[in-house]
């Protein structure tokens, strides 16, 4: 599990323009990691820097490729992955700025409590499935996934640091779906304590698994297919990433009982930890949920508008959802329908029309960016304070809109304000008004 610990007297104090605020320990080895550090963005949401050796991009052929490999990983959907936020060079080394996701990961919690069964095991085979789906539509891979890299964090199960480079050598999405299934393998027997058949796990797992750890790669599924059966439809409402978040979501809060949430200060000593992770969500008010900003790029004509690196609201305190832990926010009456409306921004100029619509009772709704020509889901992540908060994730003009976050504000009058949240520049806004029911 990731703690904070001060910084040293070795440890630098900056990097490029984020202030460091502390040391991060207990993540997974990384030999070309030269550390990890907590950084807060000026909203106050927590951020993990990572230094890069010198060596990752030693002369400027491989800092241009560095800068073109760390944008397209800025473009991993936001399903159940701790995504790439940022990245750049501190003098001569490269880093990368990607979420903080607190909690404890696979490996620790079967160490903890032994093996996992039942709806637990459900929400992790799904979580881990929709992010690596989610890194593999943007046309990377993970490259190193196991057990050390799905973190049980407050709002479900979310694979985190995958690789920023295209597929290369023994780096392949089919090596990502082997080691999925291996760390299912791995929670199914709790680390290799007790010896179970794959093809004897409850359906759809029993099917899956063993396709997974097939020796030839060519016959195992690719991920967005793993997730299609995991979830048992083809072509659910919500779209497929988005279906599986939210599952991986509802699966594992309603697993278990309540009970409190270890704190960060320090290692973890609890042996609750599957607990903690299920019920955090009302309990941990440490828990810190940093979302990627919601970028929409318009090529060509127009310059890059929009920069990622912002935050979502963690938790869920709304009008649409209990603070129960195990409620899954939806979209409430008075916000349904379809809305419509210009969003702007000033610097660099852009102006497009947006279009949503959002369901009322369901946890996603789309959205299209007419100008642009792309579209995408909107999932309902939480609500605060009269604002609401949705991943997106684009499914079509994928080169043209990037995923990110949007938040919607009722207005007074029927009006409904539409944002992008950005840290280091003038957020995109407008207001959008009701065209249908």
């Amino acid at each position: 599990m990731p703690y904070v610990t001060p910084l040293r007297p070795d440890d630098p104090r900056r990097v490029g323009r984020y202030r460091l605020a502390g040391h991060i320990a207990g993540e997974p080895a990384d030999p070309d990691s030269a550390g990890t550090f907590l950084s807060r963005l000026p909203d106050g949401a927590a951020v993990a820097i990572t230094l890069l050796g010198r060596t990752s991009a030693p002369d400027a052929a491989s800092r241009d490729r560095f800068s073109a490999e760390a944008r397209a990983a800025r473009r991993v959907a936001p399903f159940c992955t701790a995504r790439i936020l940022d990245a750049g060079f501190d003098a001569d080394q490269p880093y990368l700025v990607s979420e903080f996701i607190e909690g404890p990961s696979l490996t620790e919690v079967v160490r903890a409590e032994g093996p996992v069964e039942g709806p637990v095991l459900a929400a992790l085979a799904i979580g881990a499935a929709t992010g690596l789906a989610s890194i593999h539509q943007a046309g990377l891979v993970h490259g190193d996934f196991g057990p050390d890299h799905l973190v049980l964090g407050a709002e479900g199960p979310r694979v985190v640091h995958f690789s920023i480079t295209p597929p290369y050598g023994m780096a392949t999405p089919s090596a990502d779906l082997l080691a999925w299934a291996q760390a299912i393998m791995f929670a199914v027997t709790g680390g290799g304590t007790r010896p179970v058949d794959p093809a004897s796990l409850p359906e759809p797992l029993g099917t899956v698994v063993p396709a997974c750890l097939s020796a030839d790669p060519i016959s195992r599924p690719q991920a967005r297919a793993l997730v299609t059966a995991l979830l048992g439809q083809d072509d659910p409402a919500a779209g497929l990433l988005a279906e599986g978040t939210r599952r991986a979501r509802a699966a594992g809060r309603g697993a278990v009982g309540t009970g409190p949430r270890p704190q960060p200060a320090e290692p973890a000593r609890s042996t609750s930890r599957r607990v903690a992770w299920i019920a955090g969500c009302a309990a941990c008010v440490a828990a810190i949920v940093v979302a990627a900003t919601l970028i929409v790029t318009h090529r060509g004509a127009h310059p890059d508008p929009v920069r990622p690196s912002s935050s979502a609201p963690a938790g869920t305190t709304s009008h649409t959802a209990s603070a129960s832990p195990s409620a899954t926010p939806t979209i409430p009456a008075a916000l349904a329908g379809t809305w419509s409306g210009t969003v702007r921004q000033t610097s660099p100029t852009l102006s497009v029309t947006v279009q949503i619509q959002l369901p009322a009772g369901a946890s996603a709704g789309t959205v299209d960016y007419q100008e642009l020509g792309c579209s995408g889901r909107l999932l309902l992540v939480s609500a605060r304070g009269g604002t609401y908060t949705l991943d997106q994730g684009i499914t079509k003009g994928e080169q043209r809109c990037d995923n990110g976050v949007v938040m919607l504000t009722p207005q007074a009058k029927s009006g409904l304000l539409f944002r992008f949240r950005r840290a280091d520049a003038p957020s995109p806004s407008g207001l959008l008004a009701k065209t249908a029911s």
